[in-house]
């Protein structure tokens, strides 16, 4: 990994954040003081507000991330327009990824080190801070969940699935200090105890929710529980998956699930666990995540739903999930606009992005009890079941009661309508195991090769390779099968 000078890195984050009068002055004027920056608990909490927004850059969260999730799976695709998609995120689309040719997972790579790289400065250097101590475990308690969360997103696209190899699979390059620099490939199993090391320590760091309107737009106690029935899913520890979903579901009950009457998907809505903050000085306008799925307004609307996703959202009578499919630029109701432009004409992407929503722990709740932890498969159906109830108007017609793989696949199919577009799509696939079916009457004159449709579960490029750069750089290990 290439170092980044500290008194660089700081001082362009001051830059960036218009510190105006709080800016350190020096003599000379125009060299910042490195100690003076590190050992000031306001500027390391500047620095870690500062990294919530690397964390919304379009090369992370705020677009490649999500976008990627999307069209890798069944149920979007590009449009057929000849502006539109971008040659180098399409990589993504026809399945083309190799170790020279990495499309867009070379920006997500470098974004993704650059906010560890910012977390690692306030974590090696807050407890020598001066500050008020209770500032210093909050500030601690979220750079260690947010490195946590960073480093999970880079396992789940640069590594294989736990499913494939479990945890002596290849992992990643675990930098946890500003100073070293990290060459070798840790295994998925050291990864995984890394990620949750740090969401363990951040949860007994973080004070309890107060959920204020806006509170989430930080990482949160409530929060890190949501982000650990995530990861464990992944690793397919099915019982602390259910744990930590319930403990969600116990602070945050059902009746702040969004209705089939109140599904909006507004700033800090009931359902918010985690959600990152995007206002006018942070908006990424028409390069951002919003304009991605919507054409109105100069929006680019280049990925929109398939026929499979729409029919999937077709089977309840009046599920709210339908009405967000708008006009496209084909002239079809096939796009699906969840992100909603909360401004006049310009600025597209003037949205908050969803990190983790209460949707998403019944249905991880729903998973691991399927799998067998907790109360098995009854309490696996009273989750989909609750879920289901919020999602259309004829419950009794719809009401779970299946049970073995017909279970599962039911959860599957019903995190695909709900958690569309919000950074699951493919991953879900490759994470159980199960392949890629794309039909090709759905990808029509798209520049995909018809050969590349259906993808195995198993395939190389499922994930992305190591960059080219960085493996020249360092001598690193490439991914097996690139």
């Amino acid at each position: 990994m290439k170092i980044i000078k500290h008194s660089i890195l700081i001082l362009g984050l001051l830059v960036l954040q218009g510190c105006s009068e709080e800016t350190l002055t020096q003599r000379p004027d125009h060299v910042i003081s490195e100690n003076l920056v590190l050992n000031s608990v306001e500027k390391l909490d500047k620095l870690l507000i500062g990294t919530y927004n690397e964390v919304s850059r379009n090369t992370y969260l705020g677009r490649v991330l999500y976008k990627r999730a999307a069209v890798k799976g069944p149920d979007f695709r590009f449009v057929k327009t000849t502006f539109n998609p971008r040659d180098y995120e399409s990589i993504a689309y026809k399945y083309e990824e190799s170790a020279n040719n990495s499309g867009s997972c070379e920006e997500l790579w470098r974004q993704s080190f650059k906010a560890i790289n910012n977390l690692n400065l306030i974590i090696n250097n807050i407890e020598s801070a001066e500050g008020n101590e209770a500032a210093k475990q909050e500030i601690l308690g979220e750079a260690l969940g947010l490195r946590g969360m960073v480093y999970f997103d880079l396992a789940r696209t640069f590594a294989y699935p736990w499913i494939k190899a479990g945890a002596s699979s290849q992992g990643l390059p675990l930098k946890l200090s500003s100073e070293e620099v990290v060459v070798d490939r840790s295994t998925l199993g050291q990864t995984y105890d890394q990620i949750l090391l740090d969401l363990h320590s951040a949860h007994d760091l973080l004070g309890e929710n107060t959920w204020e309107q806006g509170s989430t737009k930080y990482i949160t106690k409530t929060g890190i529980k949501a982000l650990m029935a995530r990861v464990y899913l992944y690793k397919q520890d099915w019982e602390n998956a259910l744990k930590y979903a319930k403990e969600v579901i116990a602070a945050r009950g059902e009746e702040f699930l969004m209705g089939v009457d109140s599904y909006v998907f507004d700033d800090f809505n009931s359902e918010s666990l985690f959600e990152l903050s995007i206002t006018s000085q942070n908006s990424l306008g028409s390069n951002g995540l919003g304009a991605q799925f919507d054409v109105k307004d100069g929006g680019q609307g280049d990925v929109i739903a398939t026929e499979t996703f729409v029919n999937l959202l077709g089977a309840y009578e009046n599920d709210p999930r339908a009405a967000l499919l708008e006009e496209d630029k084909e002239g079809t109701q096939q796009a699906f606009v969840k992100y909603t432009n909360r401004s006049d004409g310009g600025g597209l992407s003037a949205h908050n992005i969803p990190v983790l929503r209460l949707s998403e722990m019944f249905l991880i709740a729903a998973e691991a009890a399927a799998h067998g932890a907790g109360g098995g498969e009854p309490e696996a159906q009273d989750f989909l079941n609750t879920l289901i109830k919020n999602r259309t108007t004829n419950f009794a017609a719809h009401q779970t009661n299946e049970t073995g793989e017909a279970l599962k696949e039911k959860i599957a199919e019903e995190r695909r309508r709900e958690l569309a577009l919000e950074g699951h799509g493919v991953y879900d696939f490759i994470r159980r195991g199960k392949d890629i079916v794309r039909p090709v009457d759905e990808h029509m004159n798209t520049g995909v090769d018809a050969a590349n449709l259906n993808i195995q579960a198993s395939d190389n490029r499922t994930i992305c390779p190591i960059p080219a750069s960085e493996i020249e750089a360092s001598g690193m290990q490439q991914t097996e099968g690139y």
